[in-house]
């Protein structure tokens, strides 16, 4: 099954791995360095976006960031990516997301994840 998937990340060596892993899935990305880099997207079926914003963890600042993903791509799941490990420890449900990928991340579990999301 093909996805539209938008993949929110300012460090290119993540860009490069992630859209690597997933159009070897066949998968259609939408790389953006900055949430306002491109419109929202009502398509988009699964977002992946690093807590690109912030440069120390910061809880709120965290869930309004998710808030703001989530409203430009109403239609996708979203998935933190994060080396912060204090955003690992909040979860996915105290963030708002539907996932959380501690980087650095492994390939098979990265690919179940994007699989178990977009129900394949």
């Amino acid at each position: 099954m093909t996805a539209r998937i938008v993949l929110i990340e300012d460090d290119p060596d993540t860009v490069a791995l992630i859209n690597e892993m997933l159009a070897d899935l066949g998968h259609q990305i939408d790389t953006r360095a900055r949430l306002e880099d491109g419109d929202g997207d009502g398509q988009a079926q699964l977002v992946i976006t690093d807590l690109v914003s912030l440069h120390a963890f910061d809880l709120p600042a965290a869930k309004e960031w998710i808030v703001r993903v989530r409203a430009l791509f109403p239609n996708a799941r979203v998935v933190v990516s994060t080396a912060h490990a204090p955003a690992a420890t909040a979860g996915a449900d105290g963030l708002g997301a539907d996932a959380v990928l501690t980087k650095p991340f492994d390939i098979a579990d990265f690919t179940a994840m994007v699989d178990s999301l977009l129900g394949a």
